[in-house]
């Protein structure tokens, strides 16, 4: 049975909830009413303090932040900070101390940095960074210590690495990594310790590893790792204790293992996992018990699981669960209780869950078949339990946990009944509780609680709230 992701925005239910009304009206000799525009599902959740902060369209003030009170279950907007039905679109949030802050867009002066304390009074335009009218576009918010370390153009610089304390004043360029309106296009900000390690362009080097502790001063090319022009294309930084895992491609290698203490002598490879250009291309790396876990393919076995300490001698391939040269493909390694689970398939059954303790002995499915769900994605580690989204023969994507044992590994609930996905995903706990977006019965994409006694309860947003009572009320009377 062929089975779709759920995207983030979709409400096929709405759209023909909406139809069937217009239908109606039309029928009845009603005046049509005015098309209505789509509603997008909440998203960006947050955690702030005890409640829950989050991006929704009610269908009337357009995308705008909102708040939860995680006892009442009441949601209520925080602001509108652009009047009318386009919203602000609040987006890319991080909690910076007790405030959560975003881009957003008031209508006058275009996507720009915002904080909120979670009140209407308590929201506020940080800085017009490119200002007038224009975005400056605020991406990739990273907290560092007391400060607020972001990408933004203010339309001279082009993108590069801005700092903010989260006021005016103090939000200012930290670097002019690339002069010029090109800029560097900094990415990939991965706290390891004091220190923000990202990837950039200075027009030089190319694409290659950077550093900074928050000052223009310490803010530095670590290694040309690639020397010259051409991009070593660091990528999937992870921050492995005060040093830094990460895949990169010297122009020799191909892409493979590195690892940076912040200086060029201390940045290197780790092991030529498969000789050649082609390289071995680690991916999904995660750091658990000091060791590194990541997938990788040295040409011989095919994707498989391996582990690294950070040397070439202790990098070494943990199992060859698809025996040969096909590959498990091991995905979403996450780290739970001391285990890693993870999804792969041995070649003889469906992708399903696996467990690892970093021995070869040690790695095996969570239970046999397809008991753990068929396809587990979106992996969440919630204390000490593993939240998924996987399918079995009674539906589709649903909400899965499992303890990293058989029997604690079960379906938790059936949020979209039948053959329909519900997909969760966007999990977070405040308290007791733990939020995340899923599809419903309607197949509207819709906030969930998971309530301290074990109970899954839907969320009653205002989006919800006006469909049910306009799918309830009786139509007008014919003329």
């Amino acid at each position: 049975m062929a089975h779709r992701p759920a995207a983030w925005g979709r409400a096929p239910g709405l759209a023909w909830l909406l139809a069937l009304l217009l239908v109606a009206a039309a029928a009845s000799g009603q005046p049509r009413p005015p098309r209505a525009r789509p509603v997008a599902v909440p998203t960006n959740l947050v955690a702030l303090g005890d409640q829950l902060v989050f991006s929704l369209d009610d269908g009337v003030r357009g995308q705008e932040l909102w708040r939860l009170q995680p006892d009442t279950l009441q949601a209520e907007r925080v602001a509108d900070i652009r009047p009318g039905p386009l919203g602000s679109h609040p987006s890319t949030p991080v909690r910076f101390g007790d405030r959560v802050c975003f881009a957003a867009n008031d209508g006058q002066t275009g996507f720009e940095l915002w904080c909120s304390d979670g009140q209407a009074a308590g929201t506020r335009l940080v800085a017009d960074i490119h200002p007038g009218a224009g975005d400056s576009v605020p991406s990739a918010l990273t907290v560092l210590g007391e400060h607020l370390l972001l990408v933004a153009d203010d339309g001279q610089h082009g993108f590069e690495l801005w700092v903010s304390n989260g006021q005016a004043a103090g939000t200012r360029l930290l670097a002019d990594i690339h002069p010029g309106p090109a800029g560097a296009n900094p990415r990939e900000l991965t706290v390891v310790g004091g220190r923000v390690f990202f990837v950039a362009d200075d027009g030089r080097h190319g694409a290659e590893l950077w550093v900074t502790d928050g000052t223009a001063a310490g803010t530095r090319l670590v290694r040309d790792i690639r020397p010259g022009p051409d991009a070593s294309g660091p990528s999937r930084l992870q921050a492995f204790g005060q040093q830094l895992l990460f895949t990169a491609n010297d122009g020799v290698h191909g892409p493979e293992l590195w690892i940076s203490d912040g200086t060029a002598a201390g940045t290197r490879l780790v092991r030529d996992i498969r000789p050649g250009a082609q390289g071995a291309r680690p991916s999904h790396l995660v750091v658990m018990g000091g060791l590194a876990y990541f997938a990788a393919d040295d040409g011989r076995r095919g994707t498989e699981l391996w582990r690294s300490d950070g040397h070439r001698a202790g990098t070494w391939r943990v199992a060859d669960l698809n025996p040969g040269a096909g590959s498990s493909m091991p995905s979403f390694l996450t780290a739970v209780a001391g285990q890693l689970l993870f999804s792969a398939h041995d070649g003889r059954s469906a992708v399903t869950l696996w467990r690892s303790d970093g021995t070869a002995a040690g790695t095996r499915p969570v239970a046999n078949g397809v008991a753990a769900g068929e396809a587990p994605n979106r992996l969440h580690a919630d204390g000490r339990r593993l939240l998924y989204a996987a399918m079995d023969s009674d539906g589709g994507y649903e909400l899965w946990r499992s303890s990293g044992q058989a029997a604690g590994t079960f379906r938790l609930a059936d949020l979209n009944p039948g053959p329909f996905d519900s997909y969760p995903h966007g999990f977070t706990r405040i308290g007791q509780r733990l939020f995340f977006v899923a599809d419903d019965a309607q197949r509207l994409t819709s906030l969930w609680c998971e309530q301290p006694d074990g109970r899954i309860v839907q969320v009653t947003l205002p989006v919800q709230a006006a469909l049910a009572a306009a799918a309830a009320a009786p139509p007008p009377p014919a003329e």
